[in-house]
This record gives C-alpha cells, structure tokens and sequence, in this order.
C-alpha cells in the first residue's frame, strides 16, 4: 500500500537501492556501553552469523554501543569493534552487561531518570533473612505468625530479594515500571502472576507469599522491574535458586548447629569464605539488631544469569559496604520470645 502510493522517482529508488535501505530498520538506537564478560564472536549479520575474520570480544573491555534489535529486553547490541572490519559488529545480550548513558534512552524507557530506568544495572544485591530475628523485631508480620520448629523458615536463609543495583543512584534505583513509588501496604501493589511452579517454589523460601502479605509484589515492582534481562517468572525463579544455592552451599547446617547461641562474626565470614570462596567475605555485608542477625546482603556481579554457580557470581562482584553486626551475634530460633 505505502508502494503504491509512492510517486514513480520514489518507486524507482527503493527498487534500485532495496526496500530496506529506503524504510527505517527494526532495531532502535541506543547510546551506552556494552562492557564484554566473556569472549563471544561479534557477527556482521546477526541473522546469518556472519563473522569470516573471527571477531571476539574482549573480555573485561568497553564497546561502544549504536543499536539494540528491540526495545524490550534486547537480545542483540550492535557494537563498534575497533580493528575490525566492518567495525559495526552484533553481539549477544549474553554475552556482557549494557549500560545506556545517561540522558539517553530506547522505547518506553526513553526520557526516565537514570534511577528509575531499566536495564542500568551494574550490580546486583541477594538479601537473605534470617525470619527468626525478622520476626523478633517485625512480630506484626502476618508471616511472623508461623512458628512451626520444622518450618522452612525456622532452619533456612529466606528471600528478601534480588536487587539490581546502579552505583550513581546509591540506594534509589528502584521502580522502573508503571508503579512509580512505593505503597504503604505492600498488598497495595499490583499483584503478580506466576505459573503453579513458580508460584510454590517462591513460596517456599519466601514465607510471606504463604502468609499473604504481598512482599513478592513490593519485590517485583520496586526491584525487578528494573532488571531488563527475564520475566517475571525468570526472575523469582532465579531468585529461588540463589537462596538454594546459599542455604545448601552449608550456611543453614551452620545456622543450624548455633541456634540459641552467640556466634562469633569472624566465625560466620569464615564459613561463607570456606563455602563461597575467600573473595566472598568481602562482597557481604551482615545486618544486626538487638543483637541478632536479621539479613545477609550479598553483591552480585551484573550478570546473575540463571545456571551460574553462587560463588561465581560473588568472585567479580563490587565490595559490600561494613556489617552493622558487632564481634558477635544470637542465632534466634523460631516463635517470637517475650
């Protein structure tokens, strides 16, 4: 139709040229970084897997970014690759991290504040809970009323949540969707949806969606939205598998053994080095009240892509800022003491 109408120069233009030299490509501008975290080939065509010089990527260097192949959540970054020839090269989302400068934008995301716009992490954060002590400091919480000893919560690190993280916006890179601030009653929030699966996997180390008092939507709508990697589903199931991987790596069965006990801070980083690798005591941060240990915080690098071991993630990850623990802290136990 939009042929047809065209005058008989224009016609004859696209016809010499090709319709796609003449309309505007698919994929959107961009002005950012694609910083390379692993050695991926770098195609001329995206679409054939083109690369006949053998172009990789660097790990560990920046490259200049011109487009991306869609505006929500990219699979592909055309890149400049210097040295190569053609220098404009497509890469894997896989393949590195994108940060988009600031001021700049794509789609709907163009225009937001960097704080509140998608994709911008350079950094995550895991945030486990130890709900005994939770519970002892928030007893009004309906999940605080389930004090079952053989509970998940009562032997087990649960999720706070995952949390992309921008440096520049220190704590307030945050609701990256439709909701713009945070509610009141968390129960205020949209609700989310998840398949059964997903759906009893998060309830499970989340005591709250047992409960039904809505963190994973606070969760969803103040931090996962400002991830622009997996959907909903994608990320509490990673979510899940990060707060697995901490419990199983032996931090519950050492929890477990100190319940009703004082314990020794060093002791406790000493045993995330043992089981996460001697890096780790400097990527997690510990946070105490009363007295006891209340949550884990742990740095991520920006890419906790599904599959990858705990202790990978937490090697290149930026240091974490002091505990609030003093030389040592109570393991509570379950059910709210008096």
């Amino acid at each position: 139709m939009i042929f047809a109408r065209m005058s008989a120069a224009c016609r004859l233009l696209v016809l010499v040229l090709g319709i796609s030299s003449v309309f505007p490509s698919w994929a959107d501008k961009v002005n950012g970084t694609f910083s390379a975290q692993q050695s991926c080939p770098a195609y001329i065509s995206k679409n054939k897997l083109t690369n006949p010089d053998q172009t990789a990527l660097q790990v560990g260097e920046n490259y200049q970014t011109l487009e991306v192949n869609r505006p929500d959540r990219p699979s592909w970054y055309r890149i400049i690759v210097p040295g190569a020839h053609p220098k404009e090269r497509w890469v894997s989302a896989d393949c590195g991290q994108f940060q988009i400068e600031q001021g700049a934008g794509t789609g709907a995301g163009a225009g937001n504040n960097v704080c509140n716009t998608a994709g911008r992490a350079d950094s995550y954060v895991l945030a486990l809970s130890w709900q005994p002590a939770f519970c002892e400091t928030k007893p009004q919480k309906p999940e605080c009323q389930i004090t079952d000893p053989a509970s998940y919560q009562a032997r087990h690190f649960t999720l706070h949540g995952l949390w992309p993280n921008q440096q520049q916006c220190n704590k307030e890179y945050a609701f990256c969707g439709k909701v713009a601030d945070q509610k009141k009653n968390f129960c205020d929030y949209p609700a989310i949806k998840l398949d059964a699966d997903s759906q009893a996997a998060l309830a499970e180390v989340m005591p709250s969606v047992t409960a039904g008092s809505c963190l994973e939507r606070h969760e969803w709508h103040k931090h996962g939205t400002c991830q622009a990697t997996w959907s909903m589903e994608e990320y509490f199931d990673l979510s899940v598998d990060l707060t697995r991987q901490f419990n199983e790596a032996g931090m519950a069965y050492f929890m477990n053994r100190k319940i009703g006990q004082q314990v020794r801070t060093e002791d406790f980083l000493n045993r995330i080095a043992a089981v996460l690798g001697p890096a780790a005591r400097d990527k997690v941060k510990l946070k105490c009240e009363q007295g006891m240990l209340v949550e884990v915080q742990i740095n991520l690098i920006a890419d906790p892509a599904p599959g990858k071991d705990l202790e990978q993630l937490i090697a290149q990850a930026p240091k974490q800022t002091p505990s609030t623990c003093k030389e040592a802290f109570f393991v509570d136990p379950i059910g709210y003491q008096q």
